[in-house]
């Protein structure tokens, strides 16, 4: 492999392609195996189905991170960004302490590209735009600056859009805090979307795609194919399953 050469996986993303719901009967092994969208000696990139913590709590019995250190046993994951628990999408998880130190510090310095598919219940007034709005810490602490770019990708209906995001910050609920602050929440966001009942099926933010560079200096690109709930809304309105935002990566990168 020529250094800088991209590698894309999957090359490309059938039409309305799905993942299956995540269901505790099977076994941790099994069922991580049918969301790994790619694996190396250094590290995994997962497709996380929603409603599945990625760590565990007080409350939380069952997460991604357990299933991971039971099915990774001669090893230890390592979880080096975080998604929501109702957020589902591309997931980057280091198989030794080398790839997670490098991952870490290529995400807090902005060096990794992510983008999000969102569907919204409100408008944007621009096609592109930055959201830059405080957003506090887990336990109601000081605030953290945040950073979101957006793009207004189509318009639906009256209602609904569909917005592509790129956070380059990565607070906790930063993409529904910053599009809530918008007067357009995420739909099916129950904790900051108290008007909208249309969708009752799930939280519509997916991680998309991931960009990035490894060790060696090879190029990443990982894309997630939706959820089933969201797939449902994209049949519903007739959405296609490919977008092309080049110009907003454009606008990204002349900000």
């Amino acid at each position: 492999m020529e250094i800088g050469a991209l590698i894309r996986v999957p090359p490309f993303l059938e039409e309305y392609k799905v993942i299956e719901k995540f269901s505790y009967k099977v076994s941790a092994k099994e069922q991580l195996k049918k969301y790994i969208i790619y694996e190396d000696k250094n590290f995994l990139a997962i497709n996380k189905p929603p409603n599945i913590a990625v760590q565990g709590g007080t409350k939380i019995r069952k997460h991604l991170d357990g299933i991971l250190k039971s099915s990774y046993k001669s090893i230890q994951p390592r979880l080096v960004h975080r998604l929501d628990k109702e957020t589902s999408g591309v997931l980057l998880v280091a198989k030794n302490r080398k790839t997670a130190n490098h991952l870490t510090y290529a995400f807090r310095m902005k060096k990794i590209t992510k983008h999000y598919w969102a569907i919204t219940n409100g408008d944007y007034l621009n096609k592109n735009g930055v959201i830059n709005i405080d957003i506090r810490g887990r336990n109601n602490e000081k605030l953290y600056s945040s950073l979101t770019y957006y793009h207004k990708y189509m318009k639906i209906n009256n209602k609904l859009n569909w917005i592509i995001f790129c956070p380059i910050t990565g607070r906790n609920h930063q993409i529904r805090i910053h599009s809530k602050s918008m007067g357009a929440p995420i739909l099916g966001d129950k904790k900051y979307d108290n008007l909208f009942k249309e969708s009752n099926n799930g939280l519509h933010l997916h991680s998309r795609s991931v960009e990035f560079s490894d060790l060696d200096g090879k190029k990443f690109f990982f894309e997630a194919p939706l959820p089933v709930h969201m797939v449902k809304t994209w049949k519903k309105y007739n959405l296609p399953m490919k977008s092309d935002f080049s110009g907003f990566k454009e606008f990204i990168l002349e900000s």
